[in-house]
């Protein structure tokens, strides 16, 4: 059967605004008036963009008004002038009320591609569609999906959520809510709401939890981490998690930030891992070292990590210095550096350094007290010895209330075994010390009480 043209010139009563000449065509065709019914490979050239379907409604609320109402059905086939794709089984466009609803076939979905540069691309259940209307054309301002949606922003970016609102705005962006799932490469995020904005190529997310595929030290294990909020920088591959962060990262360890950590991720090969973490405001590193005892790292400045370099750096400001927990040790000092090695695939601490104005304590002040000062505190975990120096002209001063030991030296040894711990003085050493000593280790330490002279 010939396909039915509808010209123009010949029928110009049928024709809106938004219809443009020679624009209609079917197989079968009927008119009375008001309801044009086209049948059998339909095609209306529209302002909204090219329609296609099997079956095809246009009414209108009056012969002399343009056709408001637009019907199709069965295999219908959108594309956008203003830009993108549609394609469903049932599609109820309301050009006065500048709405429209989208069905989809029974078992299948509504699919959207192209929507933006990106290329973006959704699909859905259920959708609902908003028009504006600028100087006689039509174009989509809003796509509403509902019920089992999925996004697919570029080659490898995949969000799945109930509801996804696309608006179509001079910069184009979409937001998600509730039950997101993010999936980019290997890496894992779910969140409360997503919202994306296409053409920069940033998302952010509310109440994120996700997996990092990989950590910084290792291609098997994951990172995993929460936050109030995560902006998301695709293009750079930058991550930042904002309020309440935990970060836990297994060579790392557990890391604690009420304010901000950046993730910076790196592409190797076909992967892409960690490459750096950097986090700012009052943050908590609780790591693993040894099996009997904690170690915990607290920093009100800036905490870095490296991985390229294998070095975790940290500064505070004087008037809030580094905190560290060593046992039942606690350690103040102005700045922080944990060296890592790699051996193999194994990547571990190799060596903690404390220095600037390094003040050593007991956690509790009790009769098993110590406490020292000094300008460098070095740990090395492989050999459970830890080294306290200080610089030129200056002394270590370490006090121990239990074995009733004053040491003044150049550096002092502490050495942990199975036996107990070992301590000793290195370089010029005394058993005693100065009044000046004395008031100086008093001023530091309350609970400090020199030792008798007689």
């Amino acid at each position: 059967m010939k396909t039915f043209r509808f010209i123009f010139l010949l029928l110009p009563h049928l024709l809106s605004a938004h219809i443009s000449p020679s624009s209609i065509s079917s197989k079968k065709a009927s008119y009375d008036g008001n309801t044009l019914l086209l049948k059998g490979s339909v095609q209306v050239e529209h302002t909204l963009g090219k329609m296609c379907s099997g079956l095809a409604h246009l009414e209108r609320d009056s012969k002399q008004a343009p056709f408001s109402t637009i019907r199709l059905d069965r295999d219908v086939r959108i594309i956008l002038e203003n830009r993108g794709k549609i394609h469903c089984e049932k599609a109820d466009f309301d050009f006065n009320a500048l709405s429209g609803k989208l069905l989809p076939k029974q078992g299948e979905l509504i699919h959207f591609s192209d929507l933006t540069t990106g290329p973006l691309s959704l699909s859905s259940q259920l959708a609902e569609i908003e028009f504006i209307k600028e100087d006689e054309v039509i174009k989509v301002s809003k796509i509403e999906a509902k019920e089992k949606v999925t996004v697919q922003y570029g080659n490898d970016f995949t969000l799945l959520a109930d509801l996804v609102t696309f608006s179509n705005d001079v910069q184009p962006h979409l937001y998600a809510t509730p039950n997101c799932l993010i999936s980019h490469c290997e890496d894992r995020i779910q969140a409360e709401k997503v919202e994306l904005f296409t053409d920069a190529k940033k998302a952010v997310l509310s109440s994120p939890k996700g997996n990092l595929k990989s950590s910084a030290f290792s291609n098997d294990q994951e990172v995993e981490f929460t936050c109030d909020e995560l902006a998301w920088d695709q293009e750079n591959q930058h991550l930042k998690l904002q309020g309440n962060v935990w970060v836990h990262d297994q060579g790392l360890g557990d890391l604690y930030c009420d304010e901000e950590i950046q993730l910076q991720q790196k592409q190797e090969g076909d992967k892409w891992i960690l490459g750096q973490i950097t986090a700012k405001g009052n943050t908590q590193l609780n790591y693993q070292l040894d099996a009997d005892f904690k170690h915990l790292l607290v920093c009100h400045g800036v905490m870095r990590l490296d991985q390229q370099r294998l070095v975790l750096t940290l500064e505070s400001p004087r008037e809030k210095p580094i905190e560290y927990y060593h046992d039942q040790l606690k350690l103040l000092s102005d700045q922080a550096q944990m060296d890592y090695i790699q051996n193999n695939r194994t990547i571990h601490p190799q060596r903690l350094l404390l220095s600037g104005n390094v003040r050593l304590s007991s956690e509790e002040d009790n009769a098993e007290a110590q406490c020292a000062v000094a300008d460098q505190f070095s740990y090395f975990p492989d050999d459970q010895k830890i080294i306290l120096s200080s610089q030129e002209s200056k002394k270590v001063l370490f006090w121990d209330a239990q074995q009733e030991l004053s040491i003044s030296a150049d550096e002092v040894h502490i050495i942990r075994s199975a036996h107990g711990e070992n301590i000793k003085g290195v370089g010029n050493v005394r058993f005693t010390f100065s009044s000046i000593e004395n008031a100086l280790l008093k001023k530091a330490f309350p609970f400090y009480q020199p030792k008798e002279r007689y």
